[in-house]
């Protein structure tokens, strides 16, 4: 059986909304195998070159490859480069 939308599922969806704008979900956006850029991270966690991992809300986003590079950063944003393996949430 599956679960009715919610309400606000609904007006996501009439809106068209992505949800993540009002659960403060992280949005990342991978550009071929050489760019990341996560919206909605809390800070950085770990930096290395084969490994860069920042919090998000109720997870952890965790970035593997070669020769990465934190290119920007803000408060909300970040971009990473290099040649990308995976994204992974923990």
């Amino acid at each position: 059986m599956r679960a009715r939308p919610t309400i606000t599922q609904k007006m996501l969806t009439r809106l068209d909304i992505p949800p993540e704008a009002l659960t403060g979900a992280p949005r990342i956006t991978i550009s071929g195998d050489g760019r990341v850029l996560v919206e909605g991270h809390r800070g950085l966690l770990e930096y290395a070159r084969d490994r860069i991992a920042a919090a998000g809300p109720g997870c952890r986003i965790l970035i593997k490859g070669e020769n990465l590079a934190l290119v920007a950063m803000d408060r909300r944003e970040m971009v990473v480069s290099g040649r990308l393996w995976a994204v992974e949430l923990e």
